[in-house]
C-alpha cells in the first residue's frame, strides 16, 4: 500500500497518518495499546466533575444533565502525529459553532434559559485553551440566535480568561457576517433562511388550501417537502445535503461561502498574532463544510457543538476536526471551475 494518495493532499488525513506511521515502528507503545496520556485523564476527570457540579446548582437551566455539560467542557483527544503538528504550527485556529438552544423554528427566536447557559459554558470552555496576547475575533449569522451565541460565548470567555489568569486578550465584540448566514431558500423573487421561508410559506399554503385552484409555485412545492420531513420525525438537512433541489441554496456554494468569509477574515486580520475566530451560526451550514471534508455526513451537531478547522499558514490547506477525525483538505476555494460562475451565458 503506497503511503501517498493521487490526490491533492500532500500527506493522509490525520487517523490514516497514524496508522502508517504505526506500522513503521514510529507511534510509542502506550499509543499502540490503547492507554490515555495522563493529560486527558486528567481533562476528562475534570470535565466529568464541573458537569456533575453543575447538576447540583439549585438554579442552573432546566434539563440539565451530564450530557448537555459534557458538549461544552469535554477535551479534545486527538493526537496527532509528527508530521500534522509541524503543519499546525502558526495555524490560525477557526471554530464553526453552532447556536445554543432556541425557543423555537417558527420565527427568528432567541434562545432559551438554557441555551444562553450552554453560551456562557462554550466561552468559558473556549477560553482554557487561550494563549497570552491572542486576538479573537467572533462573527454570527444575521439571526437571532446566533447573535445571542456569540455574545453569550463573550461573556463566558470574558470570565473563563479572568479565571484562569490569562492576559493582555484583544476580543473584539461579536459582528454579523453574511458569508456565514444559514442556507437560504429562493421565495418567489426573495432569499430568506428556512425559518422565514416557512412563515411565507406557511401563509401562502393556507390560502392555496382554502381556495384549491390555481397552481403552485415550485419553490413552495419544496419548502413543504422539506418541512414535511421535518414534522414527519426526520433530519430535513440530510435531506438538503443529498436531495437536488432548485430552490434551495446548494451545500457546495455554501461551503464555498463559508470557505470565502474565513479567508477574507485571517487576510483582514493578518497583522494579528494568535488569531482566533469563533464563528456562531447554524447547523445546516456546519454539516455542510464538515461532510465536504470527510466524505460522509457526521450528523447534526448539539447545541454549541462545533466543528474546529486549523487553516494552514498557506491559505491553501486546512486540517478540519469533528466528533474525535480530523481530516486534511485543500481550501476548496484555490480553484473556481466553471459551473461555479452562475453568471456566465450558455
Amino acid at each position: 500500500m503506497s503511503e501517498k494518495f493521487p490526490d491533492t493532499r500532500t500527506e493522509a488525513p490525520a487517523y490514516l497518518q497514524r496508522y502508517l506511521e504505526r506500522k513503521k515502528g514510529n507511534v510509542k507503545d502506550s499509543e499502540i495499546t490503547g492507554e490515555s496520556p495522563t493529560w486527558i485523564l486528567r481533562a476528562r476527570k475534570k470535565a466529568k466533575d464541573r458537569a456533575n457540579l453543575e447538576m447540583s446548582i439549585p438554579d442552573a437551566p432546566p434539563i440539565r444533565s451530564e450530557g448537555y455539560a459534557k458538549v461544552t467542557v469535554s477535551p479534545r483527544e486527538i493526537i496527532f502525529p509528527d508530521s500534522i503538528r509541524n503543519k499546525m504550527s502558526r495555524s490560525i485556529d477557526i471554530r464553526l459553532i453552532r447556536h445554543g438552544e432556541t425557543q423555537g423554528y417558527g420565527t427568528d427566536s432567541g434562545l432559551t434559559q438554557l441555551g444562553k447557559w450552554q453560551s456562557h459554558r462554550k466561552g468559558q470552555n473556549l477560553a482554557r485553551g487561550i494563549k497570552d496576547k491572542s486576538n479573537i475575533i467572533l462573527i454570527h449569522a444575521d439571526t437571532a440566535r446566533a447573535k445571542e451565541t456569540a455574545y453569550g460565548i463573550l461573556e463566558g470567555l470574558v470570565q473563563g480568561l479572568s479565571r484562569y489568569n490569562i492576559e493582555d486578550i484583544n476580543i473584539s465584540d461579536p459582528v454579523v457576517m453574511e458569508n456565514f448566514r444559514n442556507l437560504q431558500v429562493w421565495c418567489d423573487g426573495q432569499e430568506k433562511d428556512p425559518t422565514s421561508a416557512f412563515l411565507k410559506y406557511d401563509t401562502l399554503m393556507e390560502e392555496y388550501e382554502r381556495k384549491k385552484s390555481g397552481d403552485r409555485p415550485g419553490w413552495l412545492d419544496e419548502v413543504d417537502r422539506f418541512w414535511k420531513v421535518q414534522a414527519a420525525g426526520g433530519d430535513p438537512i440530510q435531506y438538503w445535503l443529498n436531495q437536488p433541489l432548485q430552490f434551495y441554496e446548494p451545500p457546495a456554494i455554501v461551503v464555498r461561502r463559508f470557505w470565502r468569509g474565513i479567508i477574507h477574515l485571517i487576510k483582514s486580520n493578518s497583522n494579528k498574532k494568535e488569531l482566533r475566530l469563533f464563528i456562531c451560526t447554524h447547523s445546516g451550514p456546519i454539516r455542510a463544510v464538515a461532510t465536504s471534508a470527510v466524505g460522509h455526513d457526521p450528523g447534526e451537531p448539539h447545541n454549541l457543538e462545533d466543528v474546529r478547522i486549523r487553516v494552514f499558514k498557506n491559505l491553501e490547506n486546512a486540517l478540519l476536526t469533528y466528533r474525535g477525525r480530523a481530516t486534511e483538505i485543500e481550501i476548496p476555494i484555490i480553484n473556481t471551475p466553471s459551473w461555479y460562475d452562475l453568471r456566465k451565458k450558455d
